[in-house]
């Protein structure tokens, strides 16, 4: 008989995360034993267990003497449709260069995504959807280390495959406070929104904890009012404004935009989306600068943290 550890195995290698008819894979008598498993099983039970482990380590992290992150400050946000199109790389390399953030959705870890830039970069890793070739997943890049790095993984119903949300935590210069950011992809496929829901949910906690600044950005996969809706009232719940974009090039689906951008504790500068043949998602651009806390000198516009340390992925 297989185990459920098996059966999961069998349908997620089988699978890309394209795919809308999952079932058309299963032969035999593993069939029903199958589904069985995957209806029985909460896929999604422990993402809530880790998002606590994640906020105890949040709270206990404590802000960095060393170099941080500085104003102004330029984010590529991108889901680069697992590095298997032609051109990505000469793309990465124009709208990444002066990035000291990047967060990518669908990420391969094979393909060396951080090697491409000619700055050095830290890289955090939340596993996603694997084959026995291919390991994808959401990849911070950062020009300094992350004083803390946890990732929870969510599950698409129909297709049983992961879905990662990646949270790290980086000092910035010249200020007491460290940024959360927070990467998701988010889950695609379902019948209604409470696999979606979950997800989103799981990072109520560390909003509620974190005092400093935030950004919460990927591949939310609104193509639906109702999920743009809710993705909506949850962010501005916890204070998270949503950033505009102009020009607004971002992927739609039924006339929703794909990719976001929520923020607290910063000062927007800019936010462009530009146009890309080498994924199905285009990036966003945005620049930052941090708010000055009560009673600290203010940090220099033009100052910008140079961190010299290997490749990390």
């Amino acid at each position: 008989m297989l185990s459920f550890v098996d059966a999961l195995q069998h349908w997620s290698t089988s699978l890309t995360s394209k795919s809308c008819k999952p079932l058309a894979i299963l032969r035999g008598r593993s069939s029903a034993l199958l589904i069985l498993l995957l209806i029985a099983h909460p896929l999604t039970a422990s993402i809530e267990n880790d998002a606590l482990l994640c906020t105890q380590s949040l709270n206990q992290s404590q802000v960095s003497a060393t170099a941080g992150l500085a104003s102004p400050m330029e984010v590529l946000i991108w889901n680069i449709e697992k590095t298997e199109n032609p051109g990505w790389r000469a793309d990465l390399r124009k709208w990444g260069k002066n990035t000291q953030l990047l967060l990518i959705q669908e990420a391969s870890k094979q393909a060396g995504i951080g090697a491409v830039l000619s700055q050095p970069l830290h890289g955090s890793f939340a596993d996603g959807y694997h084959t026995g070739k291919t390991q994808t997943g959401v990849l911070s890049l950062s020009s300094v280390s992350p004083e803390l790095h946890c990732t929870l993984t969510a599950w698409e119903p129909w297709l049983g495959t992961p879905k990662a949300t990646n949270i790290t935590l980086y000092p910035i210069a010249g200020q007491p406070d460290s940024l959360l950011v927070i990467n998701i992809h988010a889950v695609n496929f379902t019948m209604g929104l409470e696999g979606f829901e979950e997800q989103i949910q799981a990072i109520a906690p560390l909003l509620r904890e974190h005092q400093g600044p935030v950004i919460v950005a990927g591949d939310f996969n609104t193509w639906s009012r109702i999920r743009s809706s809710f993705v909506e009232k949850f962010m501005q719940t916890h204070q998270l404004e949503n950033v505009n974009f102009q020009p607004d090039r971002r992927t739609q689906f039924w006339d929703s935009p794909l990719d976001h951008v929520y923020a607290k504790g910063v000062n927007i500068a800019s936010a462009q989306s530009v146009e890309v043949t080498s994924s199905d998602h285009n990036p966003l651009l945005v620049t930052l600068n941090f708010n000055n806390p009560p009673g600290r000198s203010n940090v220099s516009d033009n100052s910008v943290t140079s961190v010299d340390v290997d490749h990390r992925q």
